[in-house]
C-alpha cells in the first residue's frame, strides 16, 4: 500500500532529477530515500526512475505519476490544512437561532462583526419560537441562541444581551404624538394595537402593566408581529407600545416617543448555549461576542424617536 512519506520522496527525486539534492530537501540521508523509492517501484511493480551513475531520469510511468503524485500531496495538504483549522475552529460552522425582534438591531450588528472576525466560519440563521429555540439548543440543533427567556434545563448556560426598554408607536396625527414623553395613563381607553396571547412574554408583560397602572386601553386588534402591528398603526388603525429596536422601522406616519421612567418597561433576550458544546468555531464564535459590548447600557430615558416625516 502506499503512503505519503513514499509520495513525498518520490516526488523530491522526480522535482531534482537527484538523490541527493533529494534527500537534502527532505532532511533524510540518501540511503533511506532510495530504499523507499525501490519500495515504491516494488509495490507499484512499476520502474518509475531511470538511475545511472550519471543521470536520473523519469520513465513514461514515472513522469504520469509524478503528475498524479503532485496532485495527491497537494489534497493531502488541504486536508491537513483545512482539518487543522476546523479543529483551532478558524473553520467550520454554526448554527444560530434566534426570536423575531433580535435582528431589528442587534444580531445584524453580530453577523457583521463575526463576518470580519471569522470570514471562514459558516453561520446559518433559524428563526425560531421562544420555545422551540430552547428545545433546538437543548438537542444541539443550534449552537446558539437568542431568546425571550432564560432555560430551567440542565446544561444551559445563558447570559443577557439585549435590555432596551419599550416605547410609543403613535400615529403621527394623533393628540399624543405632541408629547415628549408618555405616560401609561395616557394610553387608557385610547385604540391600542395588543400582542396576542400567544406571543409571550410581551402580551403578560404589557397586560401586567396596565393591570397594576389601571389602565384599560381600547384593544382593537391582537398581532404577533411586530412588524404588523407598525403597520397596523401607519394607518391609523391605533397606538403600540413596541422594544426600542422596532423604531428601525420607519414609516411615513408613525412616531415613536419614550414611556415615562415610572412605568419603563423592558424588552430582555439571552443568549443560550449548551455548556458542553464541542464545536470549536462556536467556542471561538461565543467567546468573541461575549467578549465584545454590543448592547449599550440603557440606564437614562433615551431621547424621543420619530419616523419619517
Amino acid at each position: 500500500m502506499l503512503n505519503v512519506n513514499q509520495l513525498r520522496c518520490f516526488v523530491a527525486v522526480a522535482t531534482e532529477l537527484n538523490f541527493r539534492r533529494a534527500a537534502v530537501s527532505l532532511n533524510m540521508s540518501q540511503p533511506p530515500l532510495t530504499r523507499q523509492i525501490q519500495l515504491l517501484e516494488f509495490q507499484l511493480n512499476v520502474k518509475l526512475i531511470d538511475r545511472s551513475t550519471r543521470s536520473v531520469a523519469l520513465t513514461s510511468a514515472g513522469k504520469a505519476f509524478y503528475r498524479e503524485a503532485r496532485k495527491l500531496l497537494e489534497h493531502i495538504h488541504q486536508v491537513e490544512q483545512f482539518t487543522n483549522k476546523i479543529a483551532n475552529g478558524e473553520e467550520g460552522s454554526v448554527s444560530l437561532g434566534f426570536v423575531a425582534n433580535a435582528f431589528y438591531q442587534f444580531l445584524p450588528r453580530i453577523l457583521a462583526m463575526l463576518k470580519k472576525e471569522y470570514p471562514f466560519i459558516k453561520i446559518s440563521l433559524h428563526q425560531l419560537s421562544t420555545y422551540e429555540l430552547i428545545e433546538s439548543v437543548y438537542l444541539q440543533q443550534n449552537d446558539l441562541g437568542i431568546s425571550r427567556i432564560v432555560p430551567t434545563r440542565a446544561n444551559i448556560d445563558s447570559r443577557i444581551c439585549i435590555n432596551e426598554p419599550f416605547i410609543v408607536a403613535i400615529p403621527k396625527n394623533h393628540a399624543l404624538a405632541s408629547q415628549a414623553v408618555i405616560r401609561l395613563e395616557d394610553l387608557d381607553n385610547q385604540s391600542f394595537i395588543m400582542y396576542s396571547a400567544s406571543w409571550k412574554p410581551f402580551y403578560d408583560l404589557l397586560m401586567e402593566a396596565f393591570y397594576k397602572a389601571d389602565v384599560k386601553p381600547n384593544f382593537v386588534l391582537y398581532e404577533s408581529s411586530t412588524v404588523n402591528i407598525l403597520s397596523l398603526v401607519n394607518v391609523n388603525f391605533g397606538m403600540a407600545l413596541v422594544p426600542q429596536s422596532a423604531a428601525t422601522f420607519k414609516l411615513d406616519n408613525v412616531v415613536y416617543r419614550p414611556l415615562d421612567p415610572i412605568h419603563l418597561l423592558h424588552n430582555i433576550l439571552y443568549f443560550i448555549w449548551r455548556r458542553d458544546n464541542n464545536n470549536e468555531a462556536f467556542k471561538h464564535i461565543l467567546s468573541k461576542i461575549l467578549a465584545q459590548s454590543l448592547q449599550p447600557e440603557r440606564s437614562a430615558l433615551p431621547e424621543p424617536i420619530q419616523g419619517n416625516g
